[in-house]
């Protein structure tokens, strides 16, 4: 596609937005930026990229009907530079950007690779650029939801739970934006599936030409699994499960699946049993950050719905408090009560979603509840309960008190380490 003199609308001025403008300034587009996708726009342009924030039906979508206008998302435009290069894409509501980060680090030892998409590089800026053999992609279901011919080679969902529902308003309406990564993909792609966490009913009249491979924690299968604790590939043997740098079980799963991915490219077992065992994960998932008057302090800012916020309780040893609440993604929280380990004493909670969270806990019997003002209360509280393990796993997204889950989780670890001033 040739973009030069080309009259182009860019919608959002975040990561995607920046990088998209970057990369048709580029090319010779002549591009105006909005931040707003509502406004009303007079002018009349050739193309409109659309960041994943754009919801569907925001008036810029109407406007393209109308006018006959192409309009595509970023990430479908990283697609449209990336040319013929081989693109690994990860997406699911939980644990892609661990595997996004541990498939790149473990390929990056025999090739030129690009970790980009939702994981914080722009997938359009990487493709612009060019600098990379591969492109391992992190892709959410809003940067799905403005694909159109993007076919990766290799595509993985690690699972599929109840995430995002203020805008895709049922979980059936979800898994189908999440199944569009292999709309495209011909039977000479992977796909890759979680066998325990994708429920077969969201995958009614699922049928991809790829060939598909699945992983399992449970049982052999066709891909990557576990079995008497050891982690195998298709009879191969990879690494003991007590071997990985990694804590929690949802971790194992983020393994099978990088592991599945990387066979599937080609990766030699010894390249990725190297890589797994050097790998460290994202900052804010999961991380221990101080032990204080014998509490353990753990940051899973990350944790921003209820089954990953579950699987994080699931990994602590011992009585537990744990920090929640944001900002409200359409869910009620129920279904985390009814799962709740039995290690979790108390909650304490922030946030838009605070009262919804002790509705929930209330209803379910669970009463050792405490309404915090902000972030830096809810640990000056919990550093005076008898608990052995804090945790910030808030089940909720950050907008209402943060920029992002980072910010929140710097937040934390602030006030964390201001408890021993």
């Amino acid at each position: 596609m040739d973009f030069r003199e080309k009259n182009v609308l860019i919608v959002g001025d975040g990561v995607s937005g920046v990088g998209a403008y970057k990369v048709l300034d580029g090319l010779g587009a002549h591009c105006t930026t909005v931040k707003n996708a509502d406004e009303c726009y007079a002018l009349q342009y050739d193309l409109i990229v659309v960041s994943p924030g754009v919801p569907a039906d925001s008036a810029v979508f109407a406007k393209a009907r109308a006018d006959g206008t192409k309009l595509i998302g970023e990430f479908e435009l990283g697609w449209i530079l990336n040319g013929d290069r081989p693109v690994i894409a990860i997406t699911g509501t939980n644990g892609k950007t661990t595997v996004t980060e541990l498939v790149a680090s473990i390929l990056s030892k025999v090739g030129r690779v690009a970790a980009c998409g939702n994981i914080g590089t722009a997938f359009s800026e990487c493709a612009f650029e060019g600098n990379y053999d591969t492109a391992v992609a992190e892709v959410s279901s809003f940067q799905l939801e403005t694909t159109d011919t993007f076919a990766p080679h290799i595509a993985c969902i690690t699972n599929i739970d109840c995430d995002h529902l203020d805008r895709h308003k049922t979980l059936e309406n979800y898994a189908k934006v999440k199944l569009r990564i292999a709309e495209n993909q011909t039977e000479n792609d992977f796909l890759v599936l979680s066998q325990d966490f994708i429920n077969a009913s969201l995958l009614k009249n699922f049928c991809p030409r790829s060939d598909v491979f699945y992983t399992s924690l449970c049982k052999k299968v066709r891909g990557a699994y576990l079995e008497e604790n050891k982690i195998k590939f298709m009879n191969e043997y990879i690494c003991n499960r007590d071997e990985l740098p990694l804590t929690g079980g949802f971790n194992v799963a983020n393994v099978l699946t990088a592991v599945c991915a990387c066979r599937l490219y080609g990766a030699d077992i010894g390249v990725i049993r190297d890589g797994i065992m050097t790998f460290s994960t994202d900052e804010h998932r999961l991380k221990q950050i101080e032990c204080i008057d014998g509490r353990i302090y753990w940051d899973d800012s990350k944790g921003t719905n209820i089954a990953a916020s579950l699987a994080a309780c699931g990994a602590m040893l011992g009585d537990t408090l744990v920090i929640m609440g944001g900002s409200d993604k359409g869910y009620g929280y129920e279904l985390f009560f009814e799962k709740l380990p039995d290690c979790v004493k108390e909650i304490a909670l922030i946030g838009q979603t605070a009262d919804k969270i002790a509705d929930a806990a209330r209803k379910s019997g669970f009463e050792s509840i405490k309404r915090c003002g902000n972030l830096e209360s809810a640990v000056v509280y919990a550093s005076t309960r008898p608990v052995r393990n804090v945790l910030l796993s808030p089940a909720s997204a950050s907008f209402d008190m943060f920029e992002n889950y980072k910010k929140r989780g710097d937040a934390f670890i602030e006030a964390v380490r201001g408890l021993k001033k």
